[in-house]
């Protein structure tokens, strides 16, 4: 209860800050929680996260993104979010500033998850080694710099291809406890008859209900396994195949090629 309490008054401030952050000021953010899980919200200034230790999951409407370790994600202003992680710690560097986009730069008004390079990486971490924030006023040059460098970043990182293995949430409220039962049975044969039959449903109806809310069985088991390995890797202290099969790998040859 104590530690709800204090995430809530972190949360009260940070989201007071950011909006009372001028638009020539650019603030920086770090975190280390253990836990991460923040409700919906939004502010107007866009937000580049930088995930240094672990990952991250970004739900934005009905569709729930996954942001590796090491990665990017940039969430455009004014688009309301939550963000998560099942990791046992979590170590961020968050960035949040005004962009003013024209109709060209339609990048920067997207959600993206892009690759780092050490290009990238080392420019991150000089910018969010200048303390809180970056003000125009202050240092003109350090904020220009960062400033464009952000807008480049769009141009000089690759996009990641995990965005295109985002996770839908159905509208069907049926499907929910079902989806759980699957994130908690990982490492189970999942096979829908058996899903089927444990939640009432004829293998023809439930075909159909994941038909319906546009999820591919297998496609999304196979994405939940994917997303549950790359979150332990993260987090250490296990082998290869120990991860294999505690995400529901049968082999971990199996489990090779599916990253290859």
């Amino acid at each position: 209860m104590r530690s709800e309490r204090i995430k809530f008054c972190w949360l009260w401030v940070s989201f007071s800050l950011i909006k009372q952050t001028s638009k020539e000021t650019i603030r920086i953010k770090k975190t280390g929680w253990e836990e991460i899980k923040l409700p919906g919200h939004a502010h107007e200034k866009c937000q580049i996260i930088y995930t240094l230790s672990g990952t991250l999951h970004v739900q934005i409407g009905s569709t729930s993104y996954f942001v590796p370790e090491k990665h990017i994600a940039w969430i455009p202003g004014c688009t309301e979010h939550e963000l998560s992680s099942k990791n046992r710690q979590v170590s961020l560097v968050i960035f949040y500033l005004s962009l003013d986009a024209d109709d060209k730069d339609t990048a920067l008004k997207e959600f993206s998850i892009y690759h780092t390079n050490s290009f990238i990486a080392e420019n991150l971490k000089f910018i969010a080694s200048k303390g809180t924030e970056i003000e125009q006023a202050d240092s003109p040059d350090l904020y220009a710099f960062a400033l464009s460098f952000f807008k480049l970043l769009p141009s000089i990182s690759q996009d990641m291809g995990f965005l295109l293995k985002m996770l839908a949430i159905p509208n069907d409220a049926r499907l929910h406890p079902i989806l759980a039962y699957l994130q908690e049975h990982l490492h189970e044969n999942l096979k829908m008859p058996q899903l089927a039959a444990r939640f009432g449903f004829s293998v023809r109806n439930l075909s159909r209900l994941f038909n319906e809310s546009g999820i591919r069985f297998s496609y999304y088991v196979n994405n939940l396994r994917i997303m549950r390995a790359i979150e332990l890797f993260a987090d250490g202290g296990r082998t290869m195949q120990q991860i294999a099969y505690e995400v529901g790998f049968a082999t971990p040859n199996h489990f090779n090629r599916v990253f290859r």
